[in-house]
């Protein structure tokens, strides 16, 4: 089963999609009989039992009202969790990948977990604003965990009962800016102005939900800018896969439905290349999830 978010940004409604039709998550739970229906779809991932309301809900939309879903903005899916959050350095290609620039990284001891500000989140084919700050805009596709329920100090075996679902993601930074705050920083390793920017975390199209998934299958993940496959990778590039992030993230904060981890990018960055290849005006960045779907997004200079 898929979510979705659509509309204008900052007021999106949630929506179930089913093939290319959305329907309206607020009207198809008033049909179901909640009387306090909710319109966004974090809040409905809060919701005691969602997962068992949703399959209630998929046989209503036979006469339900359908959206085509070409004729509306896609928000992300999850359009303002309380928490977003990344895993650095978590792939072995991308720490083979940095070993002529920065000379050989070992794996991280545990899971370097970072943050990013929510402001950052957008649709899966908005805009992405090329801030006026940074000369060196990068990309990096990443798989996009969804927190389903609240989580505390689970155990790795857990960790699957405790998920909504899967989107696909990009986790935009602004290398630059990124190193100017690692460098006058760096006892305390600071990135999170340097991923921050508005429209820096495109995400959907759809949240999927988990039980759609072979458990322990890999994704593939490939990035396009234009036409030319940068990343081509999958999820056994992981360093700390979803059940270890998940599980070290929940007994050092409580984790509630909604909230995001990306779970690391393989090699391909631009960053690494060699001359350096960072995306400029007018490139689109196109990531693709197996499974999942394709975000595509288009560099615009900032206003």
């Amino acid at each position: 089963m898929k979510l979705v978010s659509y509309g204008q940004m900052g007021l999106e409604r949630g929506g179930v999609l089913v093939g290319e039709q959305i329907y309206d998550l607020e009207l198809l739970l008033q049909k179901y009989g909640k009387t306090k229906a909710v319109s966004d779809t974090r809040a409905f991932l809060e919701i005691p039992n969602w997962h068992s309301v949703l399959d209630q809900l998929i046989p209503l939309t036979k006469a339900a009202k359908a959206i085509d879903i070409s004729s509306v903005r896609l928000g992300s899916p999850i359009p303002l969790p309380r928490k977003l959050m990344i895993a650095g350095a978590n792939t072995y290609t991308h720490l083979a990948e940095a070993k002529p620039l920065l000379g050989k990284i070992e794996p991280p001891k545990q899971p370097m977990v970072l943050a990013k500000g929510t402001n950052a989140i957008c649709g899966p084919f908005d805009d992405m604003i090329s801030p006026k700050q940074t000369q060196k805009l990068d990309y990096e596709v990443e798989l996009g965990v969804v927190i389903g329920k609240v989580t505390d100090h689970i155990s790795e075996s857990d960790v699957k009962h405790h998920l909504a679902g899967f989107m696909t993601t990009n986790d935009v930074s602004a290398r630059d800016v990124q190193l100017a705050e690692y460098e006058s920083n760096s006892f305390f390793r600071v990135h999170y102005l340097g991923k921050s920017f508005n429209t820096f975390a495109p995400m959907g199209p759809a949240m999927v939900t988990v039980d759609e998934f072979e458990w322990g299958k890999p994704f593939g993940l490939v990035t396009k800018v234009n036409d030319e496959v940068r990343q081509n990778s999958d999820t056994n590039d992981l360093i700390y896969g979803i059940e270890a992030l998940v599980s070290y993230i929940s007994h050092h904060m409580t984790l509630y439905p909604g909230d995001v981890i990306q779970t690391g990018s393989p090699a391909g960055v631009a960053f690494f290349m060699s001359p350096q290849r960072f995306v400029k005006i007018g490139d689109v960045v196109t990531c693709e999830i197996e499974g999942l779907g394709t975000i595509s997004n288009k560099v615009v200079a900032e206003k």
